[in-house]
């Protein structure tokens, strides 16, 4: 079984039962590896290693490596680029321990959701698989022993109710409620705080309550309740309109919002 999603930012690999590669490397990029089940026989830079589950290994850029796994055997593999993780830390020379530790039914869990999310998420949204591509990497970050330790720890310990009073996320709201039904991207809201874009997304939640995906959301949803409250806009109308890409996207945001389906929630207000 090979279950593999690709993102701008980073790739998602789930590998399970009887598997083997042959030798390779990755130009500016950082791989993780992480056997879940069972044992993972592994050859990096000519050094063997036997790594079962809990244990982690990390791939610099360039280094070359291959691995095998035998039936009832599971890996959960990382590989993101150099750039993405420099945008978290960008004062501090990435370099982490070979050798790593992490909780399997923790790193599965969390694996399952991320997973769950981009495969649901509709790939021209960029804003939602921006959220989920952020949320990897500081989970990544956060997890991995290395050189950013202590640049991290700092990163992590930033001020978040000094948001609260910043003049700036009054104007990230204004710019969202003006532009909702657009296509929004974190880099754009990022820049209005004037923030980096993943110590935005972090205060704007603490701020709002709300990922900033999921208040565009809550918008584009509010407005087209209305609509189809107060217009004779036929539903795939009204999900142009509001910049959901397709009707059946559309749909499945608002019946899961509303608990009804458009067609529905227009009956019971008529």
């Amino acid at each position: 079984m090979i279950v593999q999603i690709t993102t701008p930012q980073l790739e998602l690999w789930r590998i399970g039962g009887q598997f083997s590669n042959l030798p390779h490397a990755h130009e500016g990029e950082f791989q993780v590896t992480v056997p879940v089940n069972g044992t993972c026989f592994f050859t990096q830079e000519n050094k063997e290693y036997m790594v079962a589950g809990g244990g982690g290994l990390v791939q610099h850029p360039l280094e070359n490596h291959y691995f095998n796994i035998g039936h009832g055997a599971e890996v959960l593999i990382f590989k993101i680029g150099c750039s993405s993780l420099k945008e978290l830390v960008p004062y501090t020379e990435l370099e982490f321990a070979v050798r790593q530790e992490f909780d399997p039914i923790i790193v599965s869990g969390h694996f399952r959701r991320w997973m769950g999310l981009l495969l649901d998420c509709d790939p021209t949204n960029r804003l939602a698989q921006e959220e989920t591509e952020t949320e990897v990497l500081q989970y990544l970050l956060g997890s991995l022993d290395g050189s950013h330790d202590n640049a991290s720890k700092a990163y992590t310990d930033l001020p978040m109710g000094a948001f609260s009073s910043d003049p700036y996320l009054r104007h990230v709201l204004e710019y969202i409620h003006a532009h909702y039904s657009d296509d929004i991207h974190i880099d754009e809201l990022a820049s209005i705080a004037r923030q980096s874009r993943f110590h935005f997304i972090r205060s704007f939640k603490k701020n709002v309550g709300l990922t900033p995906y999921q208040y565009v959301l809550r918008l584009r949803i509010e407005e087209a309740r209305r609509l189809l409250e107060r217009t004779a806009l036929s539903v795939t109308e009204i999900s142009c309109s509001l910049g959901f890409s397709s009707p059946s996207q559309f749909y499945r945001a608002f019946a899961r919002m509303s608990g009804l389906t458009p067609e529905k929630y227009r009956g019971s207000r008529t």
